[in-house]
């Protein structure tokens, strides 16, 4: 993991996004990209610089973000390693995911919620299209992750080839911080699996990970999020780990498993797509 991607909007949750992206850096020195993103319907990157003089008021706010930014983020968020701060105009959600793959991010951190957030409003957001488009897997938290939270991740999926396709990819994370990994199935009445059936799907994705401590449950519940956000607290989990599934065409306003979670606990969740 060389390049964590950090949207920053000023709110609490993009710092406690950064914090928790530095508490990653810390442990195997990956670069941090910070994006700031003034909204505009406007593709700036694509306008001439003649044109753009015909937009004074968001030169101003991109010259007063380019004189506020650093010195904001080192007074929040001083560290040691230097935070690479990229100021750009446009939708927010479309301009994060071109930094994304211009710097072939390995990982974005994202708040749960921006700024100008309203409560219970979550459809059609920034975090749900980046999820949804992201060329890498989406860390989404509420609160920022401490070193501790990062021992312990819970990988909720079906599991099959897709999902384990998935899973490979939390490994790169899971080796850094030494982390213990929960295979969790829920067994629900709508699409119930025998548990010997389950186990048996489960021990696969161990298989040629043996340098990891990896855990087996299934764990039955009416509801899937439910039982995944009741397995977390039991067992004290606050990472978890998700299969999102491919809606790149789908209306915003389908609401997946992944969103459901971010939206209902506290849970950091990571997003993967298979």
């Amino acid at each position: 993991m060389k390049t964590i991607l950090v949207p920053f909007d000023f709110s609490t949750y993009s710092l406690a996004a950064l914090q928790t992206a530095q508490r990653i850096c810390a442990k195997n020195q990956a670069k941090i990209i910070c994006v700031t993103v003034i909204p505009s319907e406007i593709d700036w990157d694509l306008l001439s610089e003649e044109a753009k003089l015909k937009y004074p008021q968001l030169l101003e706010e991109r010259q007063e973000a380019m004189e506020v930014l650093p010195g904001y983020i080192k007074s929040v968020a001083p560290a040691k390693a230097q935070i690479e701060q990229i100021i750009k105009i446009g939708v927010p959600y479309e301009q994060i995911l071109r930094v994304a793959e211009q710097s072939f991010a390995d990982l974005i951190v994202i708040g749960a919620y921006g700024k100008g957030h309203v409560e219970g409003n979550f459809i059609g957001s920034t975090l749900q299209k980046v999820i949804r488009f992201a060329p890498c897997p989406v860390l989404a938290v509420k609160s920022a992750l401490d070193g501790n939270a990062f021992r312990k991740i819970a990988f909720a999926t079906v599991f099959n080839k897709t999902g384990k396709v998935a899973f490979e990819k939390i490994l790169p994370l899971a080796k850094i911080f030494k982390t213990s990994i929960h295979l969790l199935y829920v067994n629900t009445p709508a699409h119930f699996t025998n548990s010997s059936k389950s186990d048996r799907d489960m021990a696969e994705f161990g298989k040629g990970h043996e340098q990891f401590v990896i855990h087996r449950y299934v764990y039955n519940h009416e509801d899937p999020e439910k039982g995944i956000m009741e397995f977390c607290e039991k067992k004290g989990i606050r990472l978890l780990g998700i299969v999102s599934g491919e809606r790149g065409h789908a209306s915003s306003y389908v609401i997946g498993t992944t969103e459901t979670l971010i939206f209902k606990s506290d849970l950091g969740i990571l997003s993967i797509k298979s």
